[in-house]
């Protein structure tokens, strides 16, 4: 009788030691999709070959986790560069066809959720890629933001953004390439709620990798942000347009980004800075019968 009640206690002490492993055994087995799982997944949920060739790893991530689909998506190519660049040679040169030439590209993506995390919304993911082929002299702390119509409520802690600078080093041996980048990094800077939300981060013209010093020659970032509104279930369909603007500074003075429901985006102290060609997208989208 000693024994078996002995042999009962040892059973169950084994099974609580045990147990954790095995749940950790499954945590650390449990197969992550791959890039190629992914891509995939964003095909189906009808993203082109070309938005997928735009958003970054974590963005298509973050899709594929929520199980996202297609909404919209455009593309603008333009000009930016310092209003006052006497240090560009293009520019120094006066050839108006250099000058004139592209050297931003961004898009705006708006993907819808299949599940609303809040019963009774409408919900939706917007992206806002951009990149700039251009060595800026003022290298200060740019702003970007994203604004919106219809009183969609944004979910800050959802707000995220990165930075990749790609430099290069010149030597007598050739040419290398490194890049710097912030990671994502989960926060926000100017916010109007029900019209818009905002990014700032330093922009860099060098970075220091495995000793060697970087010149940097062309910029990439990104920003996300979730927005929401309740369905008024009539059952009839709506559109939707966004705006995402990206603001260079070249000035000592700060701003502050100004988000309309037109949509729009502006900032105080404005003649510090240099904006981009805006960024638009129109969604459809219903307001189901829940």
């Amino acid at each position: 009788m000693k024994f078996l009640k002995f042999f009962t206690i040892f059973l169950l002490v084994l099974l609580v030691v045990i147990n954790p492993m095995v749940n950790l055994s499954f945590a650390q087995t449990e197969k992550q999709p791959t890039e190629k799982e992914i891509n995939l997944y964003l095909q189906k949920a009808g993203y082109s070959e070309e938005v997928i060739a735009i958003l970054e790893q974590p963005q298509k991530e973050y899709i594929y986790k929520e199980k996202l689909v297609y909404a919209y998506h455009k593309t603008e190519t333009g000009n930016l560069k310092e209003t006052n660049d006497n240090s560009n040679p293009e520019v120094q040169s006066g050839d108006v066809g250099i000058q004139s030439l592209s050297n931003w590209t961004a898009t705006l993506v708006a993907s819808r959720f299949t599940t609303p995390s809040v019963s009774g919304k409408v919900e939706f993911n917007l992206d806002y890629n951009w990149t700039w082929d251009y060595p800026p002299s003022w290298t200060l702390t740019d702003k970007f933001g994203i604004a919106w119509t219809d009183d969609f409520d944004a979910y800050p802690s959802t707000a995220v953004y990165a930075y990749r600078a790609f430099g290069r080093h010149v030597s007598s041996t050739g040419v290398t390439y490194a890049e710097y980048s912030t990671g994502n990094q989960f926060t926000y800077k100017d916010y109007t709620p029900g019209t818009g939300i905002g990014w700032e981060y330093d922009i860099i013209s060098s970075f220091v990798k495995s000793n060697v010093d970087y010149g940097v020659y062309k910029h990439k970032g990104w920003g996300r942000i979730k927005i929401g509104k309740y369905s008024n279930k009539s059952g009839l369909d709506e559109q939707t347009s966004a705006s995402a603007s990206y603001f260079h500074k070249q000035g000592t003075l700060t701003g502050t980004l100004t988000f309309s429901p037109t949509p729009s985006i502006s900032i105080t102290n404005g003649w510090c800075y240099d904006k981009s060609p805006d960024s638009g997208a129109t969604f459809s989208w219903n307001n189901y019968r829940y």
